[in-house]
């Protein structure tokens, strides 16, 4: 049997002074059958593609930080970050490490709040990690990119505003389909629909905002006009007024820009108001997150999703499907759901920065060396980064799917798309 998987967390206590913190050992005995399983079937992600070196020989555990969103708004993403992260942690450590040396995650909760975020980086930094994780809040993301530069210290985001990749920062790259090309998906399906006239909610964070902002700039492109734009905080909860103006507005549809709890009662109340037209919301909400609290509301309701979020819909030969349903069926029984965006995303970059280890060694320098040229799949998808792309992904590899009592359910527009990729 493999070594025990072990993660290491190092998680703020809101009570405690800020540089008071609580380290831990995470033992997931249960989880090594599932673990052994899957690693001797297909290996971890971070084994898809062939290591062109090795990893620096010797030396104890390699540090890996994590900063993402354990309590706040963004609570339910930055578990499942972490969840997603853990296990691609336990599937390395359980294979026997690279090159025998183990990776801890140092995880850090920045509470959804960018200020902590910025105190976490300048935290995992001191502890010495080669690399960090997220965060998943995207306006934390956006406060600690300037220390990758200034720390030199590799850091790959599970937030999905644009601006982290845009202009492409030499330490900074990111996993989640970037709001730029999940826009140009939902407007493709819209010009599919034949949805001319759209209203636009959106919440006023940073990953909304970016969304729109791209979406608003390529409508005309596809033939789209929005005739109304709606605005709410991250955490309102009253969307009478949104709504009715939608209404009077007579628009064929209504997009939604938001990343939290806010969209299930916008949903609700869009129901409860006899409201009929199209409701499509962009890939923050492509989990059971959000599809279990909104229930029967939800359905029929169209989101954007990367590709790991049809996975049982893929046929057998897509590109990268076996890595996906592997990633999903060891977290589904684990956890017994499915894998919301969030935990693909972080799972992937821990196999990208595994995979950098293997490549050029653990060291920040090398392994930001690495991640230049890298070409990785995961269950995001195949990413190709290069020196003027730290996204990787295309429009392509973000689906449109319909919420079928519970189940994303790809549409007409994606399958045909998927079957071509196939």
């Amino acid at each position: 049997m493999a070594p025990a998987a072990r993660s290491t967390r190092h998680e703020r206590d809101g009570k405690e002074s800020a540089g008071r913190r609580i380290h831990q050992t995470l033992v997931v005995a249960t989880l090594l059958p599932v673990v052994a399983a899957v690693v001797a079937a297909v290996g971890p992600l971070s084994q898809n593609a062939a290591a062109t070196g090795s990893a620096s020989a010797g030396g104890g555990p390699i540090k890996i930080g994590m900063i993402t969103s354990l309590s706040g708004p963004y609570t339910p993403l930055g578990t499942n970050d972490k969840l997603g992260a853990e296990q691609e942690v336990n599937a390395i450590n359980a294979a026997g490490g690279i090159d025998g040396r183990k990776i801890d995650l140092i995880v850090e909760d920045d509470k959804t709040d960018p200020t902590q975020a910025v105190l976490d980086y300048q935290t995992l930094v001191s502890d010495g990690v080669v690399g960090i994780v997220g965060p998943v809040f995207s306006s934390s993301a956006e406060a600690t990119e300037a220390y990758a530069g200034r720390a030199k210290i590799p850091t790959i985001d599970t937030a999905a505003a644009d601006s982290l990749a845009t202009p492409p920062r030499y330490y900074v790259y990111m996993t989640p389909p970037t709001t730029k090309i999940v826009a140009q998906q939902l407007l493709a399906y819209m010009k599919y629909k034949g949805l001319k006239t759209m209203a636009v909610a959106r919440d006023t964070s940073a990953f909304p905002t970016a969304g729109w902002n791209n979406m608003k700039a390529m409508a005309p492109k596809y033939g789209v006009k929005f005739i109304y734009d709606g605005q709410f905080t991250l955490t309102a909860t009253d969307f009478t007024t949104i709504l009715t103006k939608v209404k009077a507005s007579k628009a064929q549809g209504l997009m939604v820009w938001g990343s939290g709890p806010a969209e299930v009662t916008l949903t609700k109340q869009f129901r409860a108001m006899g409201l009929k037209i199209p409701l499509l919301f962009s890939h923050a909400e492509a989990s059971y997150l959000y599809t279990q609290p909104v229930g029967s509301a939800g359905n029929g309701v169209i989101i954007a999703s990367s590709i790991g979020g049809i996975g049982p819909y893929l046929p057998s030969s897509y590109p990268g499907r076996s890595v996906i349903t592997s990633f999903a069926g060891t977290f589904k029984k684990s956890n017994h759901y499915y894998p919301p965006e969030f935990a693909f995303d972080a799972g992937g970059a821990v196999a990208m920065f595994a995979k950098a280890i293997r490549e050029r060694g653990a060291t920040p320098a090398g392994i930001a060396k690495a991640l230049s040229t890298m070409t990785i799949t995961t269950g995001d998808g195949t990413y190709h980064f290069s020196a003027t792309d730290h996204s990787g992904l295309t429009a392509t590899q973000v689906a449109i799917t319909r919420d079928v009592h519970g189940t994303l359910v790809p549409t007409k527009f994606t399958r045909v798309g998927i079957h071509r990729a196939g």
